[in-house]
């Protein structure tokens, strides 16, 4: 093509283009712009849903804390103050980033919405550990008393507590590992209880200490986040 038909090609597509626009082109790119509003819209009202179910489980784990703290179960009581701190402040934290939805990218919004979700979650699942740690320090007082009956009682209560917890978790796979063996830990003591094994206060006290260790690893990890 040379260089006088090309010319005549580009401006030819210009003019074709300038008759789109006023033919309707410039009513499609509105149209367009008020649908991507509309979308975005939709995604940060979604958002804010997230925030509100986000804000229910905080209010919800609260006060099962405040609950267990009344119970007054020996050895829990730092774990729960600490718990609550934590709580507290991250309640602060989703206020903060729930009012900042609106003035950052969808994007943005749905990426911090998320990273506080997980937080949400970790804490829920601790409220459901330390109650599973209270269960278990039932279990070994009624154990040293020769109670096996309402020693496992407590052990079954212990372990549904921590499967509550690995639900919660059932997409944050961080602490899958420490959660199994929990788990197992459980399972062995329950099985030294039914049979009213010697080892009983050692199985036991493996389950608390592995308890901890988790509970530990969440706690940090929060004041990490924080």
């Amino acid at each position: 093509m040379n260089e006088a038909a090309l010319i005549i090609s580009v401006a030819s597509l210009v003019l074709a283009g300038v008759a789109y626009w006023r033919s309707g082109g410039k009513r499609d790119l509105e149209l367009l712009r008020e649908k991507q509003k509309e979308l975005a819209d939709v995604l940060l009202l979604a958002v804010e849903e997230a925030y509100e179910a986000s804000r229910q489980t905080l209010r919800q784990t609260a006060e099962g804390l405040r609950n267990l703290k009344d119970e007054a179960v020996e050895g829990l009581e730092q774990q729960i103050e600490r718990a609550q701190q934590q709580l507290q402040a991250l309640e602060r934290r989703l206020e903060q980033t729930a009012k900042a939805a609106r003035d950052n990218t969808v994007a943005a919004a749905q990426k911090a919405e998320r990273a506080l979700r997980l937080r949400v979650h970790r804490l829920e699942a601790r409220g459901s550990l330390l109650y599973a740690k209270a269960s278990a320090v039932l279990a070994q007082r009624w154990a040293n008393k020769g109670e096996f009956l309402r020693a496992e009682q407590r052990l079954d209560q212990a372990t549904a507590m921590l499967a509550l917890a690995r639900e919660t978790l059932r997409a944050d796979h961080a602490y899958d590992e420490q959660l199994e063996v929990v788990k197992h830990s459980l399972a062995e003591a329950t099985t030294a209880v039914r049979a009213k094994a010697q080892d009983v206060r050692q199985r036991i006290e493996h389950v608390l200490a592995e308890t901890d260790k988790l509970l530990g690893s969440l706690e940090s990890d929060e004041n990490k986040a924080g």
